[in-house]
């Protein structure tokens, strides 16, 4: 029997065009090299196969190291059968679990399993762990610049000087307690109402949101929230997490140059889960606060509700549905308004 094949003499990476001769021993004899018109006797060599494992090509070692490398499959499982008293012909783990359906099914749903664990639990609980570990360095010159987004998307603040002085006189006393994360209170125009905090301390109130405060409450309800961002650092957290996610994603699909919809939605949808999570964290460090001053809960709700009413007027005539709701990072009103019910 002639098995076709590539040969390989050990000593060099050039590849033969063989032919493995078996005889009606069922031994190797020899390998003839097509090209060359030569014949290698095997006679007296000691080979071990290669385990199959899908439609990988097969590889024959011999003693010397030389290498004869073939993908006919049922010819050297046919060689195998006439050595399947010698432990080094068996097949290799791999292949009985990828020919086995029942440890296939078993297999998948570890995996599954695992990877729910990893996304849900240990991927946040690996974030949140660096966040709080991470050198107040760290956090000032990497994951924050109010320089970046002043270039890229704010523009300076259009308010009064007299209301900005105003607004800091009457959140100093609240952020006085906070030195060790080092709050300034920074105002911006250049984005619709929104209040954000940067993991450096930076808090920023756009133009747009202080014009549609109503009352101090309100303002210092908008703080609390932002400082519950800060002091819990979701900012941080959240930035380990994308890149974490990111990272698993990539390793999964094996995609790096073609990173579409398809594989970043999963991505896309986890981070803004984590994202409402962290929302509902900072409202209930909010209310928290909020109660220990024995400022009204109502004042957040107020707060609240005037954003939602400024972002429904900024959207009227244009189309909205339950996507809009789902794709949001914060969570809907009626969900605040529940939450401070419940507090």
């Amino acid at each position: 029997m002639l098995i076709e094949g590539t040969y390989l003499d050990g000593k060099t990476s050039k590849r033969h065009n063989a032919r493995l001769e078996v005889n009606n021993d069922h031994k190797i004899t020899a390998i003839h090299l097509t090209e060359q018109q030569t014949i290698l006797s095997f006679k007296h060599q000691f080979y071990v196969v290669e385990s199959r494992l899908g439609n990988t090509p097969r590889e024959i070692i011999f003693d010397d190291e030389q290498l004869f490398v073939c993908d006919n499959h049922d010819e050297i499982d046919k060689l195998i059968t006439w050595y399947t008293n010698s432990p080094s012909h068996k097949h290799s783990w791999l292949y009985n679990l990828e020919n086995n359906s029942k440890l296939i099914y078993i297999s998948t749903i570890a995996i599954v399993i695992l990877l729910y664990g990893i996304v849900v639990h240990g991927i946040p609980s690996t974030a949140k762990l660096m966040a709080h570990n991470v050198p107040y360095f760290t956090s000032t010159k990497i994951f924050s610049s109010l320089d970046i987004l002043d270039e890229t998307v704010f523009e300076p603040s259009t308010l009064p000087v007299k209301r900005q002085q105003d607004i800091r006189a009457l959140v100093a006393p609240y952020l006085s307690s906070y030195q060790s994360l080092q709050p300034r209170l920074e105002f911006r125009s250049g984005m619709k109402a929104n209040a954000l905090a940067l993991p450096n301390g930076v808090i920023v109130f756009t133009d747009d949101f202080i014009n549609l405060i109503q009352t101090d409450d309100e303002i210092i309800a908008v703080l609390f929230h932002e400082l519950g961002h800060l002091t819990q650092k979701h900012m941080t957290q959240r930035m380990i997490q994308d890149a974490m996610l990111t990272i698993m994603v990539v390793f999964i699909t094996g995609d790096v140059e073609t990173f579409d919809l398809v594989t970043g939605l999963p991505t896309l949808l986890l981070d803004l889960t984590y994202s409402r999570e962290f929302e509902t964290q900072a409202d209930t460090y909010a209310l928290t606060l909020l109660n220990k001053h024995d400022i009204p809960l109502q004042s957040f709700v107020d707060a609240m509700q005037n954003l939602e009413n400024y972002y429904l007027k900024e959207n009227e005539g244009k189309a909205h549905s339950a996507m809009n709701d789902f794709f949001s990072t914060h969570p809907k009103i009626s969900e605040r308004i529940l939450l401070v019910e419940q507090f």
